[in-house]
């Protein structure tokens, strides 16, 4: 990390603090309400993508699944 950010231990408790208090969401928030005022964000059309991964201990005794649910 840079210097100029200070020390890693003040950055990720201050990450942490930020997380837990919500700043990130206040700011997300803000700059799209600020982007949608002015004409930058519309909401017309919307995508949502979402990919789910099995995490499994034992790599080679992995069981796959097609998309029917039965064992391939």
């Amino acid at each position: 990390m840079p210097r100029r950010y200070g020390a890693y231990q003040t950055a990720w408790r201050r990450l942490k603090w930020w997380s837990r208090e919500g700043v990130w969401n206040k700011i997300l928030e803000a700059a799209q309400e600020h982007a949608y005022a002015i004409g930058k964000l519309s909401l017309d059309v919307v995508a949502v993508d979402s990919t789910f991964i099995d995490s499994k201990k034992a790599g080679s005794q992995l069981d796959t699944t097609d998309t029917n649910g039965a064992k391939v």
